[in-house]
């Protein structure tokens, strides 16, 4: 029998009370922006509260009733729902090469994406500027999506790459005594077998363009372009106020379809990086 000292006891209490203090710091501003939501601005300069004193819905009614937030909305989900199809096809091609096939040169390339990933984007940023001008892409959705896709490709593949690895290569070699061409073994084998690390990249795609703000706010000045995050920095506030009512409805309703979707696939989620983190 294990003998544990007072030492052993207070390092697991230790252990817990950072645990519920990083748990606390992570979920309280939400749960107070959420509580804020349902206050008026008055109240919310007046005093701090832990529960709001009666539940308002004001701020939600006029956000679904303000044209400017569902037009962002709007743009939000076809920015995001483009980039999370376009940037996962590239991907799962591109890793598909990398991880199955062994050709000249294709360690170097997996090891430049790898690489990729270590360049701060800020350093990027004036040239892919001046790119997109060139290109006549400045003020319109295919430009930032365009820039969405190829900053989410280095981690993508890397996920990806590991991840189809983990296929047994009996299961290929199978495929193509049967007659699987390098298509079918693709769609049919590879594909399907990669559904919980193609789940993962979905949702760090999503989570990351939804939650974008500083290319959305220089390639989309127009305000009928303009993602959420950009119109919930500037929509809400004058010159001298902030509705901070307005703007905590505005920010829960900005949360929801990234807490619907992690809790729907949260155990696909973890699946596919525990496969991938083992090969890679």
């Amino acid at each position: 029998m294990i003998k544990r000292t007072y030492s052993f006891y207070i390092g697991q209490s230790c252990k817990a009370l950072f645990l519920v203090l990083l748990v606390f710091l992570s979920l309280f501003p939400i749960y107070w922006t959420a509580v804020n939501s349902f206050r008026t601005n008055t109240q919310i300069y007046s005093r701090f509260r832990f529960f709001p004193e009666q539940l308002n819905f004001n701020a939600y009614t006029g956000l679904f009733k303000s044209k400017t937030i569902l037009v962002s909305l709007f743009n939000s989900f076809i920015v995001t729902g483009s980039v999370m199809v376009f940037s996962t096809l590239v991907v799962l091609l591109a890793s598909y090469a990398l991880g199955i096939y062994r050709f000249r040169f294709g360690a170097f390339i997996y090891l430049a994406f790898v690489a990729a990933m270590f360049i701060p984007s800020g350093t990027t940023m004036g040239t892919i500027y001046k790119l997109m001008g060139s290109m006549h892409l400045l003020g319109s959705r295919t430009g930032v999506i365009l820039i969405y896709i190829s900053s989410r490709l280095a981690l993508s593949i890397f996920l990806m790459t590991a991840f189809m690895q983990t296929i047994p290569l009996a299961v290929e070699e199978a495929a193509i005594i049967d007659g699987c061409n390098s298509w079918s073994l693709f769609s049919r084998i590879i594909v399907p077998l990669s559904q919980n690390g193609i789940m993962v990249i979905l949702i760090l795609t999503f989570i990351n363009v939804w939650n974008e703000y500083i290319w959305a706010m220089i390639m989309l000045p127009s305000r009928s372009l303009r993602t959420l995050t950009v119109t919930l920095a500037s929509y809400f506030k004058t010159e001298f106020t902030t509705d901070y009512a307005f703007l905590s409805a505005g920010v829960v309703l900005g949360m929801l379809p990234i807490l619907v979707v992690y809790l729907l696939l949260q155990e696909r989620i973890i699946d596919g990086l525990v496969a991938s983190a083992v090969k890679g």
